[in-house]
């Protein structure tokens, strides 16, 4: 049967993304969108077709390079593919060389795929295909860590799995007088902007999408698709936020941040708790923690460790048209990047 892919519109991708389990808040209409305007680029959305079957969709942010006919098309936590709880490894090689066909054969771009987190059993099940239809892992690509939480089982025996230490800090936490405030309104969203701001500025770290990159998508966004925000207060004071979506079976930690009181009142853990708990509610398998660093963030990665998960490694895989397209749009990003770091010093020392 023949397999074919074409572009669709937001109200065909918000129709169809939902009827996916690995549908993720980086494969939002809105998020791919104001990620690829960022940078110069463009999102493509498109939809794989086998006969008149629905076997895939993918945001594919697509940056081309002037002068030059290449470029790279990237797709960031996709594409997604999973209509059950089961792994159908066919539909995900259709789907990928029917990618490889458009953007790679045809465009002659370079197609850089990074899968959404999932379980290593499974990353390594989807690594061989990817390597089958021709994709590499290149070393210089940044391979992400993320810690997976498996909270399919009773919430009592999720709680059991923490860490000594973890649960002793959420009882303690448990024992105070904080209140938590969530919702989807902007309101409380900027409440945790402010909360943001103030763990940059005492850890001063940098980051790519800060928390009012996200508030700004929030308000594009409607119904299911919004990111829930939970806020913990202490004497009517914030003291440490979350902020979360909930799509596909996956619930996903997007940004957190805790004041100083917070620190010494274990808001971050109540939040946690509160968060797994919602995601329970909502039939989600999994949570996703978004991100660890060992070395860089060593204090953030045993907090995340503690939850019991499961470590894991999400790689990026690419594939060229050709040697000299891969050589032009690396050099082009290394490029790019000494531009942006040579930007933020100048802006240092402006400020």
């Amino acid at each position: 049967m023949t397999t074919t892919i074409r572009p669709i519109n937001r109200d065909e991708w918000q129709r169809l993304a939902p009827t996916f389990m690995d549908y993720n808040y980086r494969q939002l209409w809105d998020f791919g969108v104001a990620c690829a305007q960022r940078v110069g680029a463009h999102s493509e959305h498109t939809a794989i077709y086998e006969g008149d079957d629905l076997i895939g969709l993918a945001d594919v942010r697509i940056k081309k390079i002037p002068i030059f006919r290449t470029g790279i098309a990237y797709i960031n936590s996709g594409p997604l593919v999973r209509r059950n709880d089961q792994f159908d490894a066919e539909r995900l090689q259709k789907v990928l060389s029917a990618l490889v066909e458009r953007y790679v054969d045809g465009k002659k771009l370079v197609l850089r795929i990074q899968p959404f987190p999932s379980s290593n059993m499974l990353l390594d099940r989807q690594e061989q295909i990817f390597l089958e239809i021709g994709f590499t892992k290149p070393n210089q690509l940044h391979h992400n860590r993320t810690i997976v939480l498996d909270i399919s089982p009773p919430l009592e025996v999720t709680r059991k799995q923490f860490d000594q230490k973890w649960r002793n800090q959420l009882n303690n936490a448990e024992k105070r007088n904080l209140i938590i405030k969530t919702g989807t309104d902007d309101s409380l969203f900027s409440v945790f902007c402010r909360l943001y701001e103030e763990l940059i500025d005492r850890k001063m770290f940098d980051v790519d999408l800060d928390a009012n990159f996200y508030y700004q998508v929030q308000r594009l966004l409607s119904g299911d698709e919004r990111f829930l925000v939970s806020i913990v207060y202490e004497n009517e004071l914030p003291t440490a936020g979350h902020v979360s979506t909930f799509l596909g079976d996956t619930c996903v930690w997007v940004l957190g941040a805790t004041s100083d009181s917070g620190l010494k009142n274990k808001a971050s853990y109540l939040a946690q708790w509160s968060v797994i708990q919602k995601a329970k509610e909502k039939g989600c398998r999994f949570y996703d923690l978004c991100g660890i660093d060992p070395e860089k963030n060593p204090g953030g990665y045993h907090f995340k460790k503690g939850t019991g998960g499961t470590d894991v490694t999400i790689p990026v895989f690419e594939i060229c048209p050709n040697l000299w397209s891969r050589s032009i749009v690396h050099f082009g990003e290394r490029v790019y990047r000494l531009y942006r770091k040579a930007r933020k010093s100048e802006c240092m020392r402006v400020s």
